[in-house]
């Protein structure tokens, strides 16, 4: 057996073109149809049960094992996934976010603020 593979406990990972064969396989036992774009998986002990679209949410598992808890965790991963992009995303503006404006206010986003004034 070859020490660095990893067929102990619970695994969530990105799945690939040589993962082909195993979605395959759950989207034959679920009756279903291989969900679009990007999967995430779950394993057990290196079986795959469960797999998730990223960009869809869609999911395909064995309807043999119980995967509802399973299905959940690939949720929350896809939300981590997502929130990471957002934030990095939301970093990425502000980094390149003009600097404020010598004599504008707090909060006025680098811009002059005009007060309309009264002529009497």
């Amino acid at each position: 057996m070859d020490t660095n593979e990893n067929t102990n406990g619970i695994t969530i990972r990105r799945l690939g073109s040589g993962d082909e064969a195993a979605i395959q396989r759950l989207v034959e036992l679920d009756s279903g149809r291989r969900p679009e774009g990007d999967l995430i998986g779950v394993e057990i002990e290196g079986r795959l049960l469960a797999a998730t679209s990223v960009e869809t949410g869609e999911s395909v598992a064995d309807p043999f094992s119980r995967t509802a808890e399973l299905r959940t965790l690939l949720e929350i991963r896809i939300d981590q996934m997502i929130g990471k992009a957002r934030r990095a995303k939301r970093q990425h503006r502000r980094s390149h976010s003009r600097g404020a404006l010598a004599g504008s206010p707090p909060g006025a986003g680098g811009k002059l603020l005009t007060l309309p004034v009264r002529l009497s």
